[in-house]
């Protein structure tokens, strides 16, 4: 096949190739496979069916500011971007190659537009009756403006309405039994979805994969489906869809996995590049000083330096970086280079040592977790500066049916990072049962806990042989092992037994804090009843019941702790 050189959108993957273009090395690596596929002999590229619908949304007229009355014209990028989802076809039966989509670009790149002009491209040219194209939008605002775009973009190509019929929230082609709905993710049914396109924008906000996987199942009987996702980076990190999908679709760029239906473009910085320097914004902000201008790019940034919780948002959505939320305790990105495998084999070698535990006991959807803490001991050979935590946590079958976090738990029980427990409800004898174990490779000093609700736990253990303190939840007990922790952390003192439930957790952790204008008391706080934070809480709660225990308090309330040795 001939690699053309006079497409702008193969000029425009040429360029980024040879360095002309400052890009990504994600966005690289999608340009070297877009290039590869030409000398393949199962895929054809269709430069006619490309360039149609390229040529169809010139006809679309734009709408706002100085733009207005003109032809919607693509750049270079997103002439790459339709050339990359409507060029590959299989030769065996001229069935798309590209199905799934990934769009990855900051804001103001001119997302909702694009948005809007992929569905009506799909809608005029896809030459399939009953089409059902779902476009959906983060929140009603959202949703509002891009059925906006939809119905103005679609006006401009048949302003006398002979074809196409604007209703509420949809846009509907009579004669072929076709239409364009618009929703809201957060209002919309999902009852009898049969869509052959749908585009999720602003997919960062999405806190589970319900609404994707039922619009992806909707397409089960669909010939051609395709399924793009349009969004900024955002605050949900670890184990959340989009936070995911990105990491599944950098597996595939990098050869790591196969798959031949998708395609995304990684607009974004890189991981070593300086995010303060203006030279790398481009990467992020493919469409600059078209649709967005250098300079208002640097006055947001100036501003969000004045105001440091301004800071997130400007990363996020400016330069398509993951950040901690502007409330967030710790930013998981500062806990991760502490999280490693705990061998707790290697821990047991030589002479036993005292460690220290805390128990966050749960009833039925939320999580019951327990962590033990090995204090440094210039004796092991086994990260002998460091204190180490190691977490366990468990779920009730009762939560994989009912949780809003059920979709993350089913993942982390197969993956073996979440203890399932039959039934719904919680058997503390198993907890017990798994605490004991650690006798094997430690001595127990003190295991502290929640009174709430684990009276005849508490007694199981001490019957067991095990000293049980009550742990007082208020911010006083919690203020000098929440300071210490983040002391350790950030003097490089700590080592987290690898999970990415709890890394989880830390993303949901805010810090509740009372200041009665003499002292300020601090705790681990979730913000909201979905954002579970139990392993985070015993964490910090196994570290204060050393400190307590041994008298390195550090500051805090004198009622915090009254037991131990």
């Amino acid at each position: 096949m001939t690699y053309d050189i006079s497409k702008k959108y193969i000029q425009y993957n040429e360029d980024i190739l040879k360095g002309d273009i400052l890009a990504s090395k994600n966005i690289i690596l999608a340009c070297r496979r877009f290039k590869s596929r030409f000398s393949r002999d199962d895929m054809y590229f269709d430069y006619e069916d490309v360039d149609r619908r390229i040529r169809f949304v010139g006809k679309m007229k734009q709408f706002k500011e100085r733009y207005s009355g003109k032809p919607l014209v693509l750049m270079p990028w997103q002439e790459w971007i339709f050339a990359n989802i409507f060029g590959w076809k299989w030769k065996a039966d001229n069935r798309r190659v590209t199905t799934k989509v990934l769009l990855f670009v900051a804001r103001k790149a001119g997302k909702t537009a694009l948005a809007a002009a992929l569905c009506l491209v799909q809608l005029f040219l896809d030459n399939n009756d009953g089409q059902e194209i779902d476009l959906i939008g983060n929140s009603g605002k959202q949703a509002s403006l891009a059925f906006e775009y939809v119905t103005k973009f679609g006006n401009s190509l048949d302003p006398r309405k002979l074809v196409l019929k604007p209703f509420r929230d949809t846009l509907k082609m009579p004669h072929n039994s076709s239409f364009i709905s618009v929703r809201n993710s957060d209002s919309m049914t999902l009852d009898g979805l049969n869509a052959s396109t749908f585009i999720y924008d602003e997919f960062h906000a999405a806190k589970n994969w319900k609404l994707y996987n039922v619009l992806k199942s909707s397409q089960g009987f669909q010939t051609q489906p395709l399924a793009i996702v349009i969004t900024t980076a955002g605050y949900l990190l670890d184990g959340f869809p989009l936070f995911e999908m990105r990491k599944a679709c950098v597996s595939i760029l990098e050869g790591e996995t196969e798959d031949e239906a998708q395609f995304s473009a990684l607009y974004e910085l890189d991981e070593t590049d300086d995010w303060e320097n203006t030279d790398n914004w481009s990467k992020a902000n493919p469409a600059l000083n078209e649709t967005v201008t250098l300079t208002s790019l640097q006055d947001d940034y100036t501003s969000a330096k004045l105001i440091p919780g301004m800071l997130p948002e400007f990363k996020s959505k400016h330069l398509n970086i993951f950040c901690a939320d502007a409330n967030q305790w710790i930013d998981p990105e500062d806990i991760r280079p502490y999280m490693q495998k705990v061998d707790l084999e290697e821990l047991s070698k030589g002479r036993k040592e005292y460690i220290f535990g805390a128990a966050d006991l749960s009833t039925t959807t939320d999580l019951t977790a327990f962590t033990f803490l090995w204090t440094p001991n210039n004796k092991r050979t086994y990260y002998p500066d460091k204190y180490i935590f190691h977490t366990q946590c468990y779920v009730t079958e009762y939560a994989l049916r009912k949780s809003p976090n059920r979709d993350l738990y089913k993942h982390w029980v197969e993956e073996g990072y979440l203890h399932l427990i039959n039934g719904n409800a919680i058997d503390y004898d198993v907890v017990q049962n798994d605490i004991t174990e650690y006798k094997k490779i430690a001595m127990i000093d003190t295991i502290s806990y929640d009174q709430w609700n684990a009276s005849q736990f508490c007694i199981n253990m001490q019957n067991a042989g095990f000293n049980m303190q009550a742990f007082s939840q208020k911010l006083g007990s919690f203020n000098a092992p929440t300071k210490e922790f983040e002391r350790l952390l950030f003097t490089g003192q700590v080592i987290i037994d690898y999970n990415p439930l709890v890394i989880w957790a830390f993303n949901n952790v805010v810090l509740a804090i009372q200041d009665d204008g003499v002292s300020e008391n601090i705790k681990p706080s979730k913000a909201s009843n979905e954002n579970k934070i139990d392993p985070v809480i015993t964490i910090v709660q196994s570290l204060g019941t050393y400190m307590y225990v041994t008298g390195k308090l550090g500051g805090g309330d004198s009622e915090i702790y009254t037991g131990g040795k």
